[in-house]
């Protein structure tokens, strides 16, 4: 893969919301599939106090801008619900979002993607020892990766057998140390291997490679994705290149993309301040491409 790609990007995709919303001080840790031509939006949002989840949708990434925003009251995270992933499982033809809350790693199910309120309410998936939970499937087990929670800075991965998802977890084994949060693993089409983008306690990506979900992790890059190689072709909105998905090829739990060194990132960004809080840092999203 290219050691030290130049990624671009252009104007904010989604801002955000009015003052008194759900999402009115940021919008940020996205999660995105396309169908029926349609991209669908999860997102966390934040307002003074509290993180909970909204979805958009629009045809073309340039409409996510003017998309009506949707808080998913449908959920009962107890008190917060954020970081969300969304895929569709193919054996039951059922759609799985995959979240932290009060319980924990949390699921939602709902039958039709196009409807935000049908998403049941969470459930524990029966571990509580970390966050940014993302799960893959190599076809017989689905793998889900999380950041630890023990000041440990290490990637934790527990596995169960598709039959049995989202119960009966594996104890956890740390598959990454030295690093940070939010690792998103997929599987590259281009060359059969496994790539896990992590961000960086000083907001970059990290990249990580492994021949195979069980197999070991190595590092490729630590600075994969920089503000330093990042150039804004418009307005200057970003600092930072944070929580991002890469844009998938599919929806479903094998995560696929086409290219890693040919894709799309939607990533949180800021411009640098003096913040008193983390959780008040005005997140936007962004797309960023390595082509």
């Amino acid at each position: 893969m290219k050691s030290n790609p130049i990624w671009r990007t252009g104007d904010r995709v989604f801002l955000e919301g009015i003052t008194g919303t759900f999402d009115d001080v940021s919008v940020k840790d996205p999660t995105i599939v396309n169908v029926d031509g349609k991209w669908h939006v999860f997102y966390t949002g934040r307002d003074a106090t509290k993180w909970r989840m909204g979805y958009i949708a629009g045809k073309e990434l340039t409409d996510l801008k003017k998309a009506d925003r949707n808080y998913m009251t449908s959920l009962n995270g107890g008190s917060y619900f954020c970081a969300p992933q969304v895929f569709q499982l193919k054996s039951k033809k059922t759609w799985y979002l995959i979240y932290q809350s009060g319980l924990g790693a949390t699921f939602s199910t709902n039958a039709d993607i196009n409807s935000p309120q049908g998403w049941s309410a969470g459930k524990a998936m029966g571990f509580t020892d970390g966050i940014d939970f993302w799960c893959i499937s190599d076809g017989t087990k689905i793998h889900c990766f999380y950041s630890a929670q023990d000041g440990s800075f290490t990637i934790k991965k527990r596995s169960t057998l598709v039959a049995d998802f989202p119960y009966k977890w594996s104890e956890p084994v740390v598959v990454a140390t030295d690093t940070f949060e939010a690792p998103h693993v997929y599987k590259n089409k281009a060359d059969g291997k496994y790539y896990m983008m992590v961000e960086d306690i000083r907001r970059y990506f990290e990249i990580w490679q492994a021949s195979s979900l069980d197999g070991t992790w190595t590092k490729l890059n630590e600075k994969w994705a920089d503000y330093a190689n990042l150039i804004e072709t418009n307005e200057h909105w970003t600092d930072q290149v944070s929580h991002g998905e890469i844009l998938r090829s599919g929806i479903d739990e094998m995560c696929e993309i086409e290219d890693i060194n040919h894709c799309q990132v939607i990533f949180q960004g800021v411009v640098n301040g003096n913040y008193a809080d983390y959780g008040i840092i005005p997140y936007d999203l962004g797309i960023m491409k390595n082509y």
